[in-house]
């Protein structure tokens, strides 16, 4: 099912991109990497100066993810500067997430931590970013670090708050 979801999410953003009409400076679609949550590939279609939706797809570097699938809407709500932003924002984030065995919920990292027993399952859950925007003049070129909290609703369920980096290029 994984294999899937990969194909599908690279199938909607390659449509969006031969979609979208490009001006004279960076379009309207951008796709890059991401570091820590998760590290993958990432894409962000501008909607308009403030409304953007966002999703990256890889694996979750720290914590208990291994699979990580998320998308959001992104609302730029104050403008520092020209070229910086401050955003905030809502989804969905369905993650494989690991837990050692035989401990109680949300207990798993702290104790047994040489533990090398894991099990994973997959859970669905919302994520709400907060997080600051960097684009270039030309803007072409988009920098953002991001903190996020995902609560999740299936499995067992739980929260994680993390740290998102990414590095777009806008076509």
């Amino acid at each position: 099912m994984k294999h899937w979801l990969i194909i599908l999410f690279i199938c909607i953003f390659t449509q969006i991109t031969y979609a979208q009409e490009s001006s004279g400076g960076g379009g309207k679609f951008g796709l890059g990497l991401s570091l820590f949550g998760p590290t993958g590939i990432t894409g962000k279609y501008l909607v308009d100066d403030k409304l953007a939706f966002e999703g990256s797809l890889g694996f979750g570097s720290f914590g208990n993810g291994r699979f990580h699938l998320h998308g959001v809407v992104n609302y730029n709500f104050y403008k520092i500067s020209d070229s910086l932003s401050v955003y905030t924002g809502g989804g969905l984030v369905l993650q494989e997430r690991g837990y050692r065995n035989g401990n109680g919920r949300g207990r798993g990292n702290v104790f047994n931590f040489f533990n090398r027993e894991r099990e994973y399952e997959t859970s669905l859950g919302l994520r709400a970013p907060i997080g600051l925007s960097w684009r270039n003049a030309d803007r072409k070129f988009e920098l953002a670090a991001e903190l996020h909290l995902n609560l999740f609703l299936t499995g067992r369920d739980g929260a994680d708050l993390g740290l998102a980096l990414a590095g777009r290029y806008y076509f």
